[in-house]
C-alpha cells in the first residue's frame, strides 16, 4: 500500500481535471481504427491511474491487474464510445465503489455546461421513487421551471415520465446528447391519462437553489450541489435571514449528489459559530481531520434537514455532521451511503475518471460508506404522494423546525 501512493505522487499518468474549463470531446468515428487506438489510450490510462490512487490498496479482495488486463481486449474492441464506457466501467465496478467510474466525454461536457450555468435543460426537476418491495424505480415530474420547455409544453408537476423517444427515462438520461434535438416525451398522470409532449433542451443559467418561506414562517433552502457559487448562494440567503428572520430553516438536499469538500466546509460552517471537525480522511499518508469554515453569516436558529435515498457524499457529511452535533433534525429516508473522497482526472478524449482516493469517517468515528445516514424522523414518500403533489418529506421536516421552535 505504501508502495502504491508513492508511486502516486511521483507522476500520475492522467492529468488533473480543471474544474473551471469545458472538455475537448474527441469522438472518432465508430467502428475506425482511430475508435479503437483511443480505447485503447483510455483504458490503459484508466487502469493505470486507478492502480496508483485509489484509496484501498486491497481494492476490495480483487485482483484488480490481472481482471483489468483480463477484460482488456473485450473493452477496446467496442466500436463505439457508448458500448466502451459500459465495458470500461464494468471493469471499474469490480471495486464497489460507488465513487469510481468513468464519466463520457458527451456526459462530462453536459455535467461542466451546467456546472459552469451554460446547460441545457428541459427545465424540469424529477422526484424519483424505489419500491422497497420489487426495487422498481420510477420518475415522476417534481417541479417545472417557469421558461424552460416543459413549461411552456404545459408540463405538471406529478406526471410520471413513461419514456423518452421509446426508451425509459433512467436509460435516455446517461446519453449527454440533448443540445439542438427534439426529443417525444411520453406521461401520464394521476387519472392515468397519456400525455405526449415534444421537448427541446435549451440553454437556462443555472439554478443555484431554491429559497421558499411556508406559510408558518419556515424557510426552505433546496440546493443540488456543493460548490463555490452554492455557498455563495446559501450565505446570501441565510444573510437576509438578519433582517427578515424566520422561526426555523429547513435545509432540503433530496437529490443533492455532493461537491467540494472546501465548498462543504463552507456550508456546513455557516450553521455553527466557531470551526469544528466534521469528520476524518484517511489515506495510507495517515489521517487528518476535515473542520469547517464558519460562514459569512451564522443561522443560530431551529434548523431541519430533509434527505432522500439520492443524497450523496457531502451531503450526507452534512446531514451526519448536524446529527452527530446536535444541532438540528434529519427527516426522510437514510442517504446514499456514498462517502468516499474522489479526485478528477481528464481523459484523453474529453471523458473524466473519477476516483475514490481515501476514506471518510464522521468526528465520531462512524463509516458512512455504504451505510448511509440515518434519519432521525423516517418518511418515505408514496407513488400516491407524488401523482397528487403532496410532499411528506418536506411537511415533517417543516413540523419538525417548528416543534425545535417551540421548545426554544
Amino acid at each position: 500500500m505504501a508502495t502504491v501512493i508513492g508511486l502516486a505522487g511521483a507522476c500520475h499518468p492522467l492529468p488533473y481535471e480543471n474544474p473551471d474549463s469545458l472538455p475537448v470531446v474527441v469522438s472518432p468515428p465508430d467502428g475506425s481504427p482511430e475508435r479503437l487506438a483511443m480505447n485503447a489510450r483510455v483504458y490503459d490510462a484508466v487502469m493505470r491511474t486507478v492502480e496508483l490512487t485509489f484509496y484501498d490498496g486491497t481494492f476490495n479482495g480483487v485482483d484488480f491487474r490481472a481482471e483489468a488486463a483480463a477484460r482488456r481486449a473485450n473493452a477496446v474492441a467496442k466500436p463505439d464510445e457508448a458500448g466502451f464506457y459500459e465495458a470500461l466501467n464494468g471493469t471499474l465496478n469490480l471495486l464497489e465503489d460507488g465513487h469510481t467510474r468513468a464519466v463520457r466525454p458527451t456526459d462530462n461536457l453536459l455535467n461542466k455546461r451546467w456546472r459552469l450555468q451554460t446547460s441545457p435543460t428541459f427545465g424540469f426537476a424529477e422526484n424519483v421513487v424505489r419500491s422497497r418491495s420489487t426495487g422498481e424505480v420510477q420518475t415522476f415530474i417534481g417541479r417545472v421551471r417557469e421558461g424552460g420547455a416543459a413549461h411552456d409544453a404545459g408540463v405538471r408537476p406529478g406526471w410520471r415520465i413513461l419514456s423518452v423517444d421509446g426508451r425509459s427515462w433512467e436509460a435516455w438520461e446517461g446519453r449527454g446528447d440533448r443540445d439542438g434535438k427534439a426529443y417525444e416525451f411520453r406521461f401520464d398522470d394521476a387519472a392515468g391519462r397519456l400525455h405526449t409532449r415534444t421537448l427541446e433542451a435549451r440553454l437556462m443559467p443555472r439554478e443555484l437553489g431554491t429559497a421558499t418561506r411556508t406559510a408558518d414562517g419556515v424557510l426552505v433552502l433546496r440546493f443540488m450541489s456543493f460548490d463555490a457559487p452554492t455557498a455563495d448562494w446559501l450565505e446570501n440567503r441565510l444573510a437576509e435571514t438578519q433582517t427578515d428572520r424566520p422561526r426555523a430553516v429547513v435545509l432540503d438536499i433530496r437529490g443533492n449528489g455532493g461537491g467540494e469538500t472546501r465548498a462543504g466546509a463552507r456550508i456546513i460552517g455557516s450553521f455553527f459559530s466557531e470551526p469544528i471537525v466534521s469528520g476524518y480522511v484517511r489515506t495510507i499518508l495517515g489521517k487528518h481531520p476535515d473542520k469547517t469554515h464558519p460562514g459569512r453569516v451564522t443561522w443560530d436558529g431551529p434548523l431541519t434537514i430533509v434527505q432522500s435515498s439520492l443524497s450523496a457524499s457531502m451531503s450526507e457529511v452534512l446531514s451526519a455532521t448536524i446529527q452527530e452535533q446536535g444541532r438540528g433534525r434529519v427527516v426522510g429516508q437514510t442517504s446514499a451511503g456514498r462517502v468516499v473522497d474522489t479526485v478528477a482526472f481528464a481523459l484523453p478524449d474529453g471523458g473524466q475518471l473519477l476516483v475514490g482516493e481515501s476514506e471518510f469517517r464522521t468526528a465520531r468515528g462512524a463509516v458512512l460508506e455504504g451505510r448511509g445516514v440515518v434519519p432521525d424522523i423516517v418518511v418515505v414518500p408514496t407513488y400516491d404522494d407524488l401523482r397528487h403533489g403532496r410532499d411528506p418529506m418536506l411537511d415533517a421536516a417543516v413540523r419538525a423546525a417548528l416543534d425545535i421552535s417551540a421548545t426554544r
